[in-house]
């Protein structure tokens, strides 16, 4: 048989030629019995890549990667589907994906994978630098938190362990990608209110008349550790006053349920699943008595209904149920209040911080880890999926604690003395 020559006069191996456009190609039959083809530029990796072109591995060193994966049964035929539709065949094979986790996965599959260049690539061909450079440009230009890019990496790198695992390509390129974003693992940059900010929290919504409104929610979710859908979502049916609990069994949402749809409340369950029961102690039972007599009868017969639920017990002047962004906004304008009465009594007084309704969860979780309570109870009491979650929390708030109990004690080292000769 006549051995084939390339345009360098160089033998070409059996499966390879070269086309009219100077380009390489090899063709061969996998053990499925399918015709499979590939391209490159240079022969061999010591050829130069001809100028105006992309830089790429040669021919022979593709033989030998197709050959490998065809060994090894990788289907290189499933690498050619796109990130986009990787993504979303992972979305449609988890059945116990939250509606609302499902649909901030879409979202940030249409506002920012679609987009990007990354989203339109074949899965085979997506090389960890890809990755990299996406959460770069979404942490450069879209200026979204280590917490955020952590998110897209909660989607993605499972789509693309999928993928190696249906043996469509041979390694994930998402592993170690998120070194540069949360190098010590689980981190938090959510600062918890101390125990005197609290104190003056509290002093200044039980005598501010246009904020004073508040005081119930903040007090409940300082009280309880909820988040803020399964606060706004309670009812009067889920606080057992008597018996001294709530019972988290549903969140309230206000969001679009589908992309385009209007911004409506509905009700589903709590994010992980987290249906628990939280124990309250006796100064919110005592709140929420009150609170309770002066609007329970509003509550009842306001006629404000979501799926099926009424009777909420945080209501506004309208009788309805504030929106999550609405109370956020008044936390701020509390914080921003009690700046302005420290500078009245002081102009050099620092700020109070600004703060939010998962501020004021986070502070709940680290008093309780302060005051000792064991960590797989709080993580039952916070509905936290993983402990290291909790963890953190618990670890930070023992550190902080271990350093209070040794400033009280005196010196083990007893240095005053040498201190004093020197």
């Amino acid at each position: 048989m006549k051995i084939k020559k390339d345009s360098r006069n160089r033998n070409l191996q059996p499966g390879e030629d070269q086309m009219q456009n100077g380009r390489y190609r090899y063709r061969f039959t996998d053990k499925n019995g399918l015709r499979q083809q590939i391209y490159a530029w240079k022969l061999v990796p010591s050829d130069r890549t001809p100028k105006g072109k992309k830089e790429d591995l040669s021919l022979r060193e593709k033989e030998q990667l197709a050959l490998q994966d065809d060994k090894d049964g990788i289907n290189t035929k499933a690498g050619e589907m796109t990130v986009i539709a990787l993504i979303n065949k992972y979305l449609d094979s988890k059945p116990h994906l939250a509606d609302t986790t499902l649909n901030n996965y879409k979202r940030m599959l249409e506002w920012n994978i679609e987009p990007n260049k990354l989203g339109k690539m074949n899965i085979k061909d997506v090389k960890k630098s890809d990755i990299l450079m996406f959460y770069k440009y979404l942490y450069q230009k879209k200026n979204y938190s280590d917490g955020t890019i952590q998110l897209y990496q909660n989607l993605i790198y499972p789509a693309f362990q999928m993928a190696v695992e249906d043996d469509s390509i041979r390694k994930n390129p998402c592993a170690g990608c998120m070194k540069d974003y949360n190098p010590n693992g689980i981190q938090s940059d959510k600062i918890p209110l101390t125990r005197e900010e609290t104190a003056e929290l509290f002093e200044f919504l039980a005598s501010d008349t246009y904020y004073g409104h508040a005081l119930y929610l903040v007090a409940f979710i300082l009280g309880t550790g909820c988040r803020i859908g399964e606060a706004l979502g309670m009812t009067w049916n889920d606080i057992h006053l008597d018996e001294k609990y709530v019972d988290v069994n549903h969140q309230m949402i206000y969001k679009e349920k589908v992309r385009g749809e209007k911004m409506r409340y509905y009700i589903t369950e709590p994010k992980h699943g987290s249906s628990r029961k939280i124990p309250i102690q006796d100064d919110l039972v005592s709140l929420l008595k009150r609170y309770k007599q002066e609007t329970y009868f509003l509550s009842k017969s306001s006629g404000f209904e979501v799926d099926g639920l009424s009777e909420f017990v945080f209501i506004n002047k309208n009788l309805r149920v504030v929106t999550p962004g609405t109370f956020n906004r008044t936390l701020h304008g509390i914080a921003k209040g009690i700046s302005k009465n420290r500078r009245a009594e002081n102009d050099t007084a620092p700020a109070f911080p600004i703060f939010s309704a998962h501020i004021l969860r986070h502070t709940y979780c680290t008093r309780m880890a302060e005051n000792g309570c064991d960590v797989k109870v709080l993580q039952e009491l916070m509905g936290h999926k993983n402990i290291q979650v909790t963890m953190q929390v618990y670890n930070h708030a023992t550190f902080e604690r271990n350093f209070t109990e040794v400033e009280k004690i005196p010196s083990v080292t007893e240095l005053e003395a040498v201190t004093q000769i020197s």
